[in-house]
């Protein structure tokens, strides 16, 4: 299953992850209490590689969630 870069950010966003900036078509995002912040590389409507979206899952400490759309 493939995700859109536009359906990780509204993810990471109901976890209580923060868009901080753009740079390019780099989508920053920050969460109070973390370490760094994440990486969405991508415009909206592009697919996320999957190597990609199981390490912004991991990043985010979400890799234990259902994988579904």
């Amino acid at each position: 299953m493939t995700w859109k870069v536009r359906q990780v950010i509204d993810l990471l966003e109901r976890n209580g992850w923060k868009y901080i900036g753009t740079r390019g078509d780099h989508h920053k995002y920050y969460k109070e209490g973390t370490m760094r912040p994440i990486i969405v590389p991508g415009n909206k409507n592009d697919d996320l590689a999957e190597g990609t979206f199981r390490s912004i899952l991991r990043a985010a400490g979400l890799k234990g969630m259902k994988q579904d759309k």
